[in-house]
């Protein structure tokens, strides 16, 4: 079956900002190759160099049914943990304004951390994903994973309405002390969250929507995505769908979606890159101070261990909030966060280029359509 390209509009032809056009055309084919196989349902990227958008793409489609309309560059995904990274960069613009700092204990703002396990907490371990906290289901490649800690406290608010969420996720012992191994833990960003809306006023939707959102102009970029644009979301699953038609909408006594709520485009992903590389600012819009991005892309971790997976790396290297493994081509300080499902946006400030990309796939991780296209792109660099 023969799939579509789309093409967005670019700023520059590649040749004028020093890449090789042609690995363009090897991309093309890489993803094409596995649409076919049946590994993909689509795939979409944006690429740019010292701020100038010399590709953007799209092929395959945009839902899981046969007769689904295409895949576009404009189209609309959950990015689940690349909201991550707006967690990380909303708590920066708080150390900004002096309302935080990093190694304040959580339980100086969150009643429910104040116990003698989890007073040593710091925000700091949150970030970086060092609290000690359970980690996301399967982290460790268990055969029978605690539940979704979001599912579980539902469930236990309706037996004991009592019971609120971040008493679910303090429940039970820590799996290591603070600061000894990183355990990938979206529930520690749901307490992030709530610290955010607790100092701020705001809910962490809100705050999120207020401060980083609607300054840089990301108007394709939600929680919640509006009606009249349902029919431009991609969904691999009918659950999937079915979040699109109800969300999750976080209430009071519910976490926060500060681990994975964000819906968003190539080009709104690229801009919050391109902020993030401009040093906190895009288009005039100031959101962090170029301290605090220098600070969130840095190594913080030292001999801290990473086992989850199936890995087992002794000096785990991670910013606040932000990876920091060096894949293949890309030079040393790239920064990056991927989501399930699966996207990902990549930051190299050496060559100041940003690539973000959408490859919807009921597979799920597979380093073809994750690991393997970044060794293409970063080829074409002259």
């Amino acid at each position: 079956m023969l799939h579509a390209m789309h093409e967005g509009k670019i700023n520059v032809k590649p040749e004028d900002v020093g890449y090789d056009g042609s690995k363009l055309e090897a991309l093309n084919a890489h993803y094409t190759k596995l649409i076919e196989c049946g590994t993909l349902q689509g795939a979409s990227y944006l690429i740019s160099k010292n701020g100038q958008i010399f590709a953007r793409s799209a092929l395959g489609k945009l839902r899981y049914a046969a007769d689904s309309q295409e895949l576009l560059p404009q189209s609309i995904r959950k990015v689940y943990s690349i909201t991550k990274a707006f967690t990380a960069v909303a708590i920066g613009l708080l150390i900004d304004r002096g309302l935080l700092y990093l190694h304040q204990s959580a339980a100086s703002i969150l009643p429910e951390m104040d116990t003698d396990k989890h007073r040593q907490i710091t925000i700091f371990h949150l970030l970086t994903h060092t609290s000690g906290l359970n980690g996301d289901p399967g982290f460790y490649n268990e055969p029978y994973s605690l539940p979704w800690f979001e599912w579980a406290a539902e469930e236990v608010s309706k037996y004991d309405p009592s019971v609120n969420w971040k008493k679910v996720i303090l429940a039970g012992p820590l799996q290591r002390m603070p600061g000894k191994e990183w355990i990938y833990s979206t529930s520690a960003y749901a307490l992030l969250g709530e610290i955010i809306a607790t100092v701020s006023g705001k809910s962490y939707e809100q705050y999120i929507h207020d401060e980083i959102l609607q300054p840089l102009g990301m108007n394709r970029t939600f929680f919640t995505v509006p009606e009249a644009l349902w029919d431009q979301v991609c969904a691999t699953s009918s659950w999937q769908e079915e979040g699109i038609y109800s969300p999750g909408k976080a209430e009071e006594h519910e976490p926060p979606q500060a681990g994975n709520g964000l819906y968003s485009t190539l080009d709104d992903l690229w801009i919050f890159g391109q902020m993030m590389l401009n040093g906190g600012q895009f288009d005039g819009k100031r959101i962090l101070s170029s301290r605090a991005v220098q600070l969130q892309t840095s190594n913080h971790l030292h001999g801290i261990v990473h086992q989850g997976w199936g890995s087992n790396q002794k000096n785990y290297p991670f910013g606040l909030g932000w990876s920091l493994e060096h894949y293949d081509l890309c030079s040393k300080g790239t920064y990056s966060h991927e989501g399930f499902g699966h996207s990902g946006l990549f930051i190299d400030p050496v060559e100041q280029l940003v690539f973000v990309f959408f490859v919807p796939s009921t597979k799920g991780y597979t380093h073809e359509s994750v690991v393997l296209p970044r060794s293409i792109v970063w080829s074409g660099i002259l």
